[in-house]
């Protein structure tokens, strides 16, 4: 039995080292089409996907202050709690429906889309984010987001302790698709195909490659063996 299982683990590693030999042999055309695929990436990244820019502004529910002028520490609870219906509001049909209208979209979901709305654990703070494919859109949208969103809060709930801490900005860097990854991936999946087929043609590849496999396949020994030069 012992002697069985030291057989198949040789002949395993007889497999695999023809395998690496195989996958040896076919480097040059293995690392043009990885080569190749990754320039496809770059080119897709480059020219064809388009380009996503993004706008971002940060909203600070502020505690009162009393008329000791210390801070007030039940109303940072109270706008803990209130964190999360703020943000519910803000992706709310009543604020995107007043934003599209003022950025010329026709749709409020067209603005819902753009928006990401987030919140740091244990702040007070509430991020507002914007990516589309025009800059100046995505900066339109944060910028009308807070504003209505701060009027409608004014207005309604008479709330007056929100501070913008963090202007929304005009970026001229899109922040996707990122060449380098796409460059990568397009390297990887190259890299994959190609040795796939190396692979996949070696395990289908019946013919008997050393002296030991075609003593082992007939069951004779070789009693000779003509030299082939290439």
């Amino acid at each position: 039995m012992n002697e069985k299982m030291e057989m198949n683990q040789d002949e395993m590693e007889i497999d695999l080292k023809d395998l690496f030999n195989a996958l040896k042999k076919k480097i040059v055309p293995i690392a043009f089409t990885s080569i190749v695929f990754a320039m496809i990436g770059l080119v897709l990244a480059t020219f064809i996907i388009p380009k996503q820019y993004s706008s971002e502004a940060t909203i600070y529910i502020t505690p009162r202050i009393s008329e000791q002028g210390s801070i007030d520490y039940n109303s940072i609870q109270t706008n803990s709690r209130m964190v999360n219906n703020y943000m519910q509001i803000l992706q709310g049909e009543t604020i995107t429906a007043q934003v599209a209208e003022k950025v010329g979209l026709e749709d409020y979901k067209e603005v819902l889309d753009t928006l990401t709305i987030s919140n740091a654990t244990d702040t007070e703070l509430i991020d507002i984010q914007s990516t589309t494919t025009d800059p100046q859109l995505a900066y339109e949208i944060v910028e009308n987001t807070i504003s209505v969103f701060n009027e409608e809060m004014l207005d309604v709930l008479r709330i007056d302790n929100l501070a913008v801490i963090n202007e929304p900005k005009v970026n001229e860097n899109p922040v996707s698709p990122s060449r380098s990854k796409f460059t990568l991936i397009g390297f990887a999946v190259g890299l994959i195909v190609s040795a796939g087929i190396v692979i996949v043609y070696y395990l289908f590849d019946n013919r008997l490659r050393t002296r030991e496999a075609a003593e082992n396949y007939l069951g004779i020994p070789v009693l000779a063996t003509v030299p082939y030069k290439r």
